[in-house]
């Protein structure tokens, strides 16, 4: 059975309300500063640094954007010092971008502290309803990645 535009609606509205609690959460003591990239830059960032060096018209294509906004976007990255352009060993035409030990640390930073807010947010339930959480995320992340 297929959900009515109403079920859609509520589901946009809850991923636009998760990503904005995210976005506003402030960081504690002990909490590192979530950083100045953006979302955008961030998911390359983490791209690069989980697949490893890739050529920019492949990484445009993971991240489903034209070269010229992955350009800017590994721009941004490389003044920061977390992505660094090399020759493309196999094509000396080609460039191929990959993630600095910095870029990769950024990474593990960022990922410490989504779980240190998960802990928090998650706290108050049972494991079985944290796993449920999760498998529902889960499930609406692959679903959102099939289409």
């Amino acid at each position: 059975m297929k959900g009515s535009e109403g079920d859609a609606k509520l589901v946009a509205e809850a991923i636009e309300g998760l990503v904005a609690a995210l976005a506003r959460q402030r960081h504690p003591t002990g909490d590192p500063e979530p950083g100045i990239l953006s979302t955008f830059q961030s998911i390359a960032l983490a791209t690069l640094a989980d697949g490893g060096p890739m050529r920019l018209g492949s990484l445009a294509d993971t991240l489903r954007t034209t070269d010229a906004t992955a350009s800017r976007t590994v721009d941004v990255l490389e003044q920061h010092g977390l992505v660094e352009r090399r020759a493309d060993p196999e094509d000396a035409r080609g460039v191929i971008v990959a993630a600095t030990a910095e870029g990769r640390a950024d990474v593990r930073r960022r990922r410490r502290r989504l779980v240190r807010l998960a802990e928090r947010a998650l706290g108050d339930l049972s494991a079985d309803e944290t796993r449920r959480v999760a498998a529902s995320l889960v499930d609406l992340q692959a679903l959102l990645e099939r289409r």
